[in-house]
């Protein structure tokens, strides 16, 4: 089996905390002939169906609307990710990647309602909002009544899940500890120097 089995994650609550921590998604088709992606963010609704519901929405442009009514879905949540040098370790070892991913397969429905897809950016917007003073997105919202007519509401219903952490399970106790505070410092630098090239 690949990837090896102790890279395999199966607990629920380790899988959804990735999915809820970075929520933005790969939204990945099969057309007839070719395959569809989409970047965006999806918000877990974690009370519907034996593994939860994923929600979102697109522009009514986009040709992926297309196969998101009955259609199977791939879905992938990319968490931490870092190279680990061999420096990291005690122990005599060879350089790798690690990171966190958790990879999904569902059915994706459109939602018909405009009041359904509303309420679906007001939840997003109530989940992703942070600080101590966070911006409430307001029903009756005017640039948010008018977006409705522009953008498709969709729902994937989670059939199958799975973690792929590959954290250095294959090592002794001292060296995971190291990878883990290695992947640990290397998220929090974040990519400015990237973001700042790039704009």
């Amino acid at each position: 089996m690949y990837p090896p089995q102790y890279y395999l994650e199966n607990d629920k609550e380790k899988i959804f905390r990735v999915i809820e921590t970075y929520s933005f998604a790969t939204v990945i088709s099969r057309t007839e002939d070719d395959i569809i992606v989409t970047h965006l963010p999806l918000i877990l609704d974690r009370q519907r169906g034996d593994f939860g519901f994923l929600v979102g929405h697109m522009d009514r442009n986009n040709p992926h609307t297309r196969w998101l009514d009955n259609q199977k879905v791939f879905v992938i949540f990319h968490g931490p990710n870092a190279y680990i040098s061999p420096k990291v370790y005690k122990t005599s070892q060879l350089p790798t990647w690690n990171s966190i991913a958790v990879h999904i397969k569902g059915i994706a429905r459109l939602t018909e309602s405009k009041e359904a897809v509303r309420d679906s950016l007001i939840r997003m917007a109530a989940f992703l909002e942070t600080g101590e003073d966070p911006f409430v997105l307001d029903k009756d919202h005017q640039k948010m009544q008018r977006l409705l007519g522009y953008v498709v509401g969709f729902e994937i219903e989670i059939l199958e899940m799975i973690g792929r952490f590959k954290l250095s399970q294959n090592k002794n106790a001292g060296d995971k500890q190291l990878a883990k505070e290695h992947l640990i410092s290397e998220s929090k630098k974040g990519h400015a120097q990237l973001i700042d090239f790039v704009i």
